[in-house]
């Protein structure tokens, strides 16, 4: 089951060139696999789409039963601000104290690169794809002082 959540962050009509169901700013798809929620966001997550960001991260931390695991797929974000991966740690530390895995999917060259330089241990391992983060594997290598797994 898949749920979409389009633009929560501009209320305004997109221009006639773009399809009906893409708006500016932060798009998300939450799909359930039995106890897995899975997260797939799109366009940026900055100072004007934060809020939004922390709503869905909440809402699908709240719903979402031990052991989870949570999954945050990042790769269709453009833009990821410093301060919205403190939130996703925030909402890691959530998911640990009620034993629900959260685990983060995206680029090495990215999301791990902004993990290591905020030592944000909460967020580790930083998964390949959607599939090794179900799977839970077994981190395979680092970058930059973060641990990538897959």
């Amino acid at each position: 089951m898949s749920t979409a959540l389009h633009g929560l962050s501009n209320p305004t009509q997109p221009p006639a060139d773009e399809p009906e169901n893409t708006l500016p700013g932060l798009n998300a798809t939450v799909e359930r696999r039995g106890n897995a929620a899975i997260v797939h966001v799109h366009g940026e997550v900055d100072a004007y789409t934060l809020p939004t960001w922390r709503k869905l991260l909440r809402e699908v931390v709240t719903a979402t039963a031990a052991p989870g695991p949570i999954v945050i797929d990042t790769g269709g974000l453009g833009f990821m601000a410093c301060r919205s991966m403190l939130a996703l740690a925030e909402e890691a530390e959530a998911c640990r104290l009620r034993d629900v895995r959260l685990c983060v999917v995206g680029s090495p060259l990215v999301v791990t690169r902004i993990v290591a330089l905020l030592d944000l241990d909460a967020l580790q391992p930083i998964y390949a794809s959607v599939e090794d983060a179900l799977a839970g594997s077994v981190p395979s290598g680092g970058s930059l002082g973060g641990r990538v797994a897959g």
